[in-house]
Order: structure tokens, then C-alpha cells, then sequence
């Protein structure tokens, strides 16, 4: 298994952050880097490590992922560490073979040949997500809303088919949502199953795609401040984040019709509720660095 660590990063100069990681040595890349746009569901654990115990929202930056020489280990690299303000880290372990396949992985992506989305799902039309009607009863919805990283925690929450129709007019690529997974207590089993049925129905239908997948053995920057426990399967609710995921998506209207199928929601119903304590997912879009 290799030692990974994902940090949501807030820096002082943006320019000197991503000028910064250019320069790093091969050895030091990340994996994975990416603008973070919006929390699709804000936690509701964690919540003033993740959201800022300000007036505003913590606005994250960046989602790094890196691997590290030991476990659990939620430094940056030192050579970004002066341009970093603000920052939380979850540290996990992935197998080897992730790591192998990632060139190949990402080539694969780039030439998935998705189901073509029905009509009122695209940039130019929002017809078909306006007129969505998502149920009530689900964990993950068209229904989900949440406030703009950055902007007042007094104000509005955007819902996530505002932020869609937006967010996917000028966006057209790729997304990847980074999931963070606390369970009730002996459901984590519960929630792989629907893992291994989102990767098999309507998960693959739709692109979404695992690039990163932290299951077990996590611990998180904020968890001694948070008096809470590193997760245990015998733990009687006192363990918060247990696993953590970078999901690919063709794009953000791909993510959103996803929600909106049926044979969405079957699963959902079936694995998913009552299982988990939270879920919040942030969007991202990957940046592309041509390194020094």
C-alpha cells in the first residue's frame, strides 16, 4: 500500500502556489491538482476545520494529492508550505497498482465514449434539469444545496441545479468530486455494496469514474482538536471520516443527470440510506501544469 495524503489548501498568492509546484522535482509532483469550485454537499462534521470558523465559508483553492514518504503524514511539500494560509489534510493509503496505473488511467479517460446525455442536459439546454423533480427521501439529490465557497454563511444556499446550469455553461470538461465518508456504526460494509453497484450500473452509464480511492485507514489533521477517534469498525460513533474518494465525471451535467436517473436512486435507497453519518462532496476541475 502507498501512504497518500488529499489537502484542501487556501494559499496567499495563487501565482507563487502554482509557480511553486511547477518547480517541484519529479519525486514531488502531486498526483492530482485541482481548482476547487463548490461544495456539492457541505459537511456537517468537521465543520469548523472544513468551513472556517469565520463569517465566511472557507474558501479552498486547491485539492492536492500527494504521496508521502510515511503514513499519515499531512504536511505539504515544503517548498508551497510559505504559500499556504489555510489548510486541512485527510491521510489515507492506496494500493501500489492505483498508483502504477495512473498514465494509463487517465489516458483511458480522456478516450471514454460515454452514452450521449438525452436532450435538456447539455450547456445550450437546461430543460431537462429545470424540469427535474428530485425525491425528497434520497442521501444524494438535484435537491442538494449548499453555500458558495467564500461568501457569507448567512447568505442563501446556491442549489445544486442553479449551480449546474451555471457552473456547466462555462465549463464544459471534466469534473471530479472528493468525497468524504463517516458511517453510522457496521454500515461501512452496507456502503461498499453500493460502491460495487454504482461501479457496475449507473455509475459506469454515466462516466463516473474512480481515480483515487482511500478506503480505511484515515486520519485527518483536525481530528485531535476534534476530540474525536482515527476510525475503528468496532467504534461506536465516535470515529468521523473513514475513507475518502476523487471521482471522475465527464462532466458536471454528466454528474447531474447521474442524480437524476431513477436507477440512481434504487441504488441509493438501497445501500445508502441509513448508512452514512456524512458525505460532503466538493467539485473540482483538474488543472494541467507543464512542469519546469
Amino acid at each position: 500500500m502507498a501512504s497518500v495524503t488529499f489537502h484542501l489548501i487556501s494559499t496567499s498568492s495563487k501565482h507563487d502556489f502554482l509557480s511553486s509546484v511547477q518547480q517541484l522535482s519529479k519525486p514531488d509532483r502531486p498526483l492530482y491538482l485541482g481548482n476547487c469550485e463548490h461544495w456539492i454537499h457541505a459537511p456537517t462534521l468537521s465543520v469548523p476545520a472544513l468551513t472556517g470558523t469565520g463569517p465566511e465559508m472557507q474558501r479552498w483553492e486547491y485539492l492536492l494529492i500527494c504521496t508521502t514518504k510515511s503514513k499519515l503524514d499531512f504536511e505539504v511539500p515544503s517548498a508551497l508550505a510559505r504559500f499556504v494560509k489555510a489548510h486541512w489534510a485527510i491521510a489515507t493509503t492506496i494500493p501500489h497498482e492505483q498508483l502504477d496505473a495512473l498514465e494509463s488511467e487517465n489516458k483511458r479517460r480522456a478516450a471514454l465514449i460515454v452514452e450521449p446525455l438525452p436532450d435538456g442536459w447539455s450547456p445550450r439546454n437546461h430543460s431537462g434539469l429545470d424540469a427535474s423533480d428530485p425525491p425528497a427521501d434520497l442521501e444524494a439529490s438535484l435537491a442538494l444545496s449548499s453555500v458558495p465557497l467564500g461568501a457569507s454563511k448567512s447568505s442563501t444556499p446556491l442549489g445544486l441545479k442553479d449551480f449546474i446550469a451555471t457552473f456547466g455553461t462555462a465549463h464544459t470538461g471534466p469534473v471530479a468530486m472528493f468525497n468524504l465518508l463517516a458511517y453510522h456504526p457496521r454500515q461501512r460494509p452496507r456502503y461498499l455494496e453500493y460502491i460495487a453497484a454504482f461501479g457496475t450500473s449507473i455509475g459506469s452509464r454515466y462516466g463516473g469514474d474512480p481515480q483515487f480511492i482511500g478506503f480505511g485507514d484515515c486520519d485527518w489533521s483536525s481530528r485531535e482538536s476534534e476530540g474525536t477517534q482515527v476510525a475503528d469498525p468496532q467504534a461506536n460513533g465516535s470515529s468521523v471520516w473513514e475513507d475518502c474518494a476523487l471521482v471522475w465525471y465527464p462532466s458536471i451535467l454528466h454528474f447531474g443527470k447521474m442524480l437524476d436517473d431513477p436507477e440512481y436512486a434504487e441504488v441509493d435507497r438501497k445501500y445508502k440510506h441509513g448508512a452514512l453519518r456524512d458525505n460532503p462532496l466538493i467539485c473540482c476541475t483538474e488543472i494541467q501544469l507543464e512542469y519546469d
